[in-house]
């Protein structure tokens, strides 16, 4: 089977904020339920990231569960959000084969049996 990435600029905005923890002496472990480190909120640390707290409404940014968005501006942030935790295993496979040449925006697959990524220039 084909799996394909299609990853744009926030995606990789969100990657860079992964949050790496010990395991133990031998192990780092990626922590997708605590993905973001900065905010309390996870909308709120979406929002920062991708240049979005200007989105917030009004008299919102203080209240205890967080910021509020519009409905649209939410569900971009938790559609972004998904995907880079729903894929984190296939991005850090990506990130692994091309760290020295670097991962840019746009559209990748590979085979399910291999995993070797590549570009697709569509």
């Amino acid at each position: 089977m084909i799996l394909h990435l299609n990853l744009t600029e926030d995606h990789l905005k969100l990657v860079r904020f992964l949050n790496v923890e010990d395991k133990d002496d031998d192990f780092l472990k990626i922590n997708k339920k605590v993905m973001l480190t900065m905010q309390t909120h996870i909308l709120d640390d979406v929002a920062m990231i991708l240049g979005l707290r200007d989105k917030a409404i009004k008299n919102t940014e203080e209240d205890a569960d967080g910021a509020a968005y519009p409905d649209d501006v939410e569900k971009y942030m938790l559609d972004t959000y998904h995907y880079v935790s729903d894929n984190l295993y296939l991005i850090e496979t990506l990130l692994h084969q091309k760290v020295m040449e670097g991962i840019k925006v746009g559209h990748y697959k590979a085979k399910d049996s291999d995993l070797i990524w590549e570009f697709c220039e569509d």
